[in-house]
């Protein structure tokens, strides 16, 4: 039993070596097409995984941040409210400079200083310091807090009291951790 191709490339050899020319070509082609599709696939995909890679297992560490000189305080304890300015912000695969990314009251007792977070804990309306009552008030649902942050009001939708943020008194600066944390909830959790 003969197989009647090998005949015909026996008796035609320039019809068979045109064949496998053409195989070659067809196999390169696709081979060098499906190269090309999976470069930028194989590309994309560590791009969009980078910062996940990169942040996964780690507990963020969150930067200080230099607010005021200490004698901008009131040496009564009186809050002062103050905007802060992140130096630089990173976001996945960009960085911001100079990033405003709140405020908070600072009040001072000799050279500790307390830092509560503008946002109500209980939907994130900015809260006010009524300096004739010697309070916070948040006017959307007119929770109040004391000046130690706790809440005064039995009634209050706020689920827990002002948001607190580490602080430290550096050559005469007032530098804090800013950070926000969830909302309506009772316990303090971070955002990322």
């Amino acid at each position: 039993m003969s197989d009647p191709k090998i005949k015909e490339c026996v008796s035609d050899k320039s019809s068979c070596q045109a064949d496998k020319a053409r195989r070659l070509v067809i196999a390169s082609t696709i081979g060098v097409s499906t190269a090309c599709a999976l470069f930028p696939f194989a590309a994309g995909l560590t791009s969009i995984l980078d910062p996940v890679l990169r942040s996964s297992g780690t507990k963020k560490n969150i930067p200080w941040t230099k607010v005021t000189p200490i004698v901008n305080l009131p040496h009564d304890g009186k809050p002062a409210k103050f905007e802060i300015i992140l130096a630089e912000v990173k976001d996945a695969w960009t960085t911001y400079k100079n990033i405003p990314a709140g405020a908070v009251y600072l009040s001072r007792n000799g050279n500790e200083v307390t830092a509560f977070n503008l946002k109500c804990p209980h939907l994130g309306c900015a809260v006010d310091y009524r300096s004739k009552t010697n309070d916070y008030f948040c006017p959307c649902h007119n929770s109040t807090f004391g000046l130690d942050g706790s809440v005064t009001d039995a009634s209050s939708p706020s689920p827990r009291g002002l948001d607190t943020m580490l602080t430290k008194v550096e050559d005469d600066f007032v530098w804090i951790r800013f950070q926000q944390y969830r909302p309506n909830i009772a316990d303090k959790i971070p955002l990322s």
